[in-house]
């Protein structure tokens, strides 16, 4: 059997690994229009800010390691086509300008994602970058250890704007940070969390332009000198654009079943409305688990376990279930260590699921250690089913792995009042007999031993608030 890869980063790269694993004898090609493959874009404010000396450990596999495992590696190959009736690919060798087509028993789209870049009057100025890959990394950190650039504007307050910002701030440029939204990072935390790392960022001389739209660029000699919103204008030597991303699946239009946005609809086993062909990555729906639907979850971590799912359920013969997806994700910036699961409180009022809340602050270690810090927990539940739906966690310690119990507690249904009996083990050195974790269930529950009980006016137990 024949399994063509198109996209070999984090989910292709897994999917013909365990390809070869699964299956000694396969015939196995996987295609990529870049010059390298398997770049850990989450890597790249680390390297722009001078945290990773060497770029080369950004790269977690290499095409001389996949031929080694026979797995043919074709960069510099862009997929400009596709026959499903056939089951040939037409691809074009991006160094020769040759096009030729080639066969596949199985097909595994891994085609990602790319930037969003709208046509704002202005933005294809000389300084105005893009945030995706090694090539723009390279150029970013350019900039940032370029002395004559002072002025750095970064547009986008996601994630990967976030850490630009931190990485630009620890060099010493003057940064601002412009997004239409009212908040930082309002994807996957809410106000309690993101409002801990505004105030730092402040504090850095950091200024945040929220809700702030672009309306253009504009520039000097060719080089952009001026962004301006609609509230005002910043001076600027240098831009950082990044929106969003959106799904490169254009070829797949009308070849097989695509939501509103490009994602591939999936099954259970990673497999599309066709067969023959599977979709992983960024470019592929998911089940979310928190929203009880098919969504696409952009993330590193998806991308990996789909490309499992794909390349096993292929050889294996769809034997292999999605336990569903939560979108576990962490960041470090501005010194806070945050990291959430599920879906947020914000985004539970957007989609009307009935939901409640606690937030949570409580030390990490007992307060007769000399190294306990605060801790600040949210935890959201369904309402009805008392199924926790969401988490999040932040504190300057580094306490991010516990989403990853939260992950597994929502693909398996785990309740809030299951929550405080979850074993979780205690040592002073790490956390408390009764923890962060345990004590909030506990709270929930009106068993926070820790708050005083009285009597009340008409004679029931209750705890003070």
């Amino acid at each position: 059997m024949k399994t063509i890869v198109i996209g070999t980063n984090h989910a292709g790269t897994t999917a013909v690994r365990t390809l070869r694993r699964l299956d000694s004898k396969m015939d196995i090609t996987t295609y990529d229009q870049n010059d390298n493959i398997s770049f850990l874009g989450c890597g790249i404010a680390l390297w722009v800010g001078g945290e990773v000396n060497d770029p080369n450990g950004l790269f977690y596999a290499s095409p001389e390691i996949l031929a080694e495992e026979n797995i043919n590696v074709k960069m510099e190959h862009k997929w400009i086509g596709i026959d499903a009736k056939k089951k040939t690919v037409r691809i074009k060798n991006m160094k020769t300008g040759e096009e030729f087509d080639d066969n596949y028993d199985k097909l595994i789209v891994a085609s990602g994602t790319w930037p969003i870049f709208p046509p704002i009057t202005g933005i294809q100025l000389e300084g105005v970058q893009i945030c995706k890959n090694y090539h723009h990394a390279k150029v970013i950190k350019a900039a940032n250890e370029n002395k004559d650039i002072k002025k750095v504007a970064v547009v986008g307050a996601g994630y990967i704007g976030v850490e630009i910002v931190d990485a630009f701030v620890k060099s010493g440029k003057e940064v601002s940070l412009i997004d239409i939204a009212d908040r930082i990072m309002p994807v996957y935390y809410d106000n309690e969390f993101t409002q801990l790392v505004e105030k730092t960022m402040k504090e850095k001389g950091v200024n945040l332009a929220l809700e702030q739209k672009v309306i253009k660029f504009e520039g000097k000699n060719g080089k952009v000198s001026k962004v301006i919103t609609d509230k005002g204008e910043i001076e600027v030597d240098y831009v950082v654009f990044s929106v969003g991303v959106a799904p490169q699946t254009k070829l797949l239009k009308g070849i097989i079943d695509l939501d509103e946005r490009g994602a591939v609809k999936t099954n259970e086993f990673m497999q599309t409305s066709n067969k023959d062909i599977y979709a992983i990555g960024d470019c592929a729906q998911v089940y979310n688990c928190s929203l009880k639907k098919d969504t696409q979850i952009a993330l590193a971590t998806t991308a990996v376990r789909t490309g499992i799912l794909a390349a096993v359920n292929i050889v294996k013969g769809n034997t292999l279930e999605s336990p569903g997806f939560t979108g576990a994700n962490g960041i470090e910036v501005f010194g806070w260590k945050m990291a959430s699961v599920g879906i947020s409180m914000e985004s539970c009022k957007r989609f009307g699921i009935d939901a409640e809340e606690i937030m949570f602050k409580d030390s990490d270690r007992p307060e007769f250690m000399s190294t306990f810090k605060d801790v600040h927990l949210k935890i959201i539940w369904e309402k009805k089913s008392r199924k926790i739906i969401g988490a999040q966690v932040a504190s300057v310690n580094n306490h991010t792995e516990v989403m990853y119990m939260f992950a597994l507690g929502i693909q398996k249904g785990l309740t809030i009042d299951e929550l405080p009996l979850v074993d979780i083990f205690f040592l002073p050195h790490f956390n408390k007999p009764y923890n962060f974790i345990t004590l909030a269930g506990l709270e929930v529950l009106g068993l926070n031993y820790f708050k005083s009980l009285f009597w009340s006016i008409n004679n029931n137990f209750s705890l003070i608030k």
